[in-house]
């Protein structure tokens, strides 16, 4: 016979990177499939002797599995016993307890001294709901061991083994009640006392490790309790196959633990899995860089500068020094064409960055910007002779000169033409 109630869990593959957790969602059941609450704020079900002896929740069947009967089929003994997991709702905070009985607790037994359901905010801090569900835990140290002796696991995608994160736990009234001033069947704790909840994690091999934490403790003369959803640190279990605990208290007799053997939880967390990631490849190879088109009338006169990108589908960073100024205008986007201010002489940086290479070198152009208009442009362009040039306005219609808003059309002595936008 043993004296334990189990929680485990198997799930996700050990081999894969973890990211985020998988949060079990009461409000997301498949066995059953609904839940229904009666007067006493416990599940309608709870004494079913045939159909529930798992509860599975999640958004994929048997994401999370917990026991309800250990022993199995017909464990309630014809609706009058349940040990594991029984979902409750209402967060009822009463002291039920009897002098010398506790018929009250059976019956309202799906109190929890939280106020209600586990709500995790965006912020990061928890607070109670009572119109959220949430589970009330007994621990049946009586119960023979049933079909399986798990009584929560994870079980996603076929794989076998699982991280635990953590769960949020709060004390169930019964015991809290209990350790405060005494029932049928515990006393009041006094200084050094404790009322211990412990997680099993058991590894493939079948090793085990331990996580606890005090749901009462009496130190320094005042008595503690979990009243507030707590989290309950999980992680030291490491990678296992399962999880079940177990309960301990001072408060002992001949036939085991006083202490009602009850408590809360919610919110039991796994590690998730890491979706597939190729790493990128450091980029070795340089972009191009980008092509300058200037206009002028000696060389080194000009009206209008153009940068052309690469044939690489680059971004043009650019910047312009101004006649007089001691510092660059801020790197910005190129976009279409550059405008000038003044007149005198002027330097344009720039470099050019292609997706999956390294930026290329930083190039620069120097020129002399001069209030006159453009004619007879011959001179060598980025290693093209102009062979002739041609104006037009937004019509389209062929002018003689650049005149307000301008087309200038280029054609060089290789058959290439280039067209750009002026204004004059």
């Amino acid at each position: 016979m043993k004296k334990f109630f189990t929680l485990a869990a198997s799930a996700l593959m050990a081999s894969a990177a973890w990211a985020g957790v998988i949060t079990l969602d009461m409000n997301k059941p498949i066995n059953p499939a609904t839940i229904e609450y009666g007067a006493n704020n416990v599940w309608t079900e709870c004494y079913n002797d045939v159909n529930y002896t798992w509860l599975e929740f999640g958004a994929e069947s048997g994401e999370f599995m917990l026991s309800h009967l250990i022993d199995g089929e017909g464990a309630s003994w014809g609706g009058y016993y349940w040990d594991g997991f029984t979902p409750a709702i209402g967060g009822d905070q009463t002291d039920y307890g009897q002098a010398g009985s506790g018929a009250g607790w059976t019956t309202m037994f799906g109190g929890c001294m939280a106020g209600g359901g586990c709500v995790i905010n965006a912020d990061g801090s928890v607070t109670a709901d009572p119109a959220q569900p949430y589970f009330v835990a007994y621990y049946s140290s009586w119960a023979f061991e049933g079909p399986s002796n798990q009584v929560i696991y994870v079980d996603k995608d076929g794989n076998t083994t699982f991280e635990p994160v953590g769960v949020y736990v709060c004390n169930h009234p019964w015991p809290y009640y209990g350790c405060e001033h005494g029932d049928a069947s515990g006393r009041a704790f006094a200084e050094g006392d404790y009322f211990e909840l412990i997680a099993h994690g058991v590894a493939a091999d079948g090793s085990e490790t331990t996580a606890s934490i005090n749901l009462v403790e009496f130190t320094n003369g005042e008595l503690k309790a979990l009243n507030d959803w707590t989290f309950f640190d999980l992680s030291s279990l490491g990678e296992v196959e399962s999880v079940y605990f177990t309960m301990n208290s001072t408060d002992v007799g001949d036939y085991g633990m006083n202490t009602a053997a009850y408590f809360c939880m919610d919110k039991f967390q796994v590690k998730g899995e890491d979706e597939p990631v190729t790493p990128p490849v450091d980029p070795t190879e340089k972009t191009g860089a980008p092509v300058f088109n200037g206009y002028t009338t000696d060389g080194i006169h000009a009206y209008f500068v153009e940068i052309n990108p690469t044939d690489e589908g680059s971004v043009i960073y650019y910047r312009i020094l101004y006649p007089g100024a001691e510092d660059y205008t801020e790197w910005a986007v190129y976009e279409e064409h550059l405008a000038f201010e003044g007149d005198g002489k002027h330097r344009v940086e720039a470099y050019a960055v292609t997706p999956g290479k390294l930026p290329s070198e930083q190039i620069a152009y120097e020129f002399v910007v001069e209030p006159e208009p453009l004619t007879g442009i011959s001179e060598m362009m980025n290693g093209k002779t102009v062979a002739g040039v041609r104006y037009f306005n937004l019509a389209g219609q062929e002018i003689t000169e650049a005149n307000g808003m301008t087309i200038v059309v280029t054609t060089y002595t290789d058959g290439t033409t280039s067209a750009v936008k002026v204004i004059k």
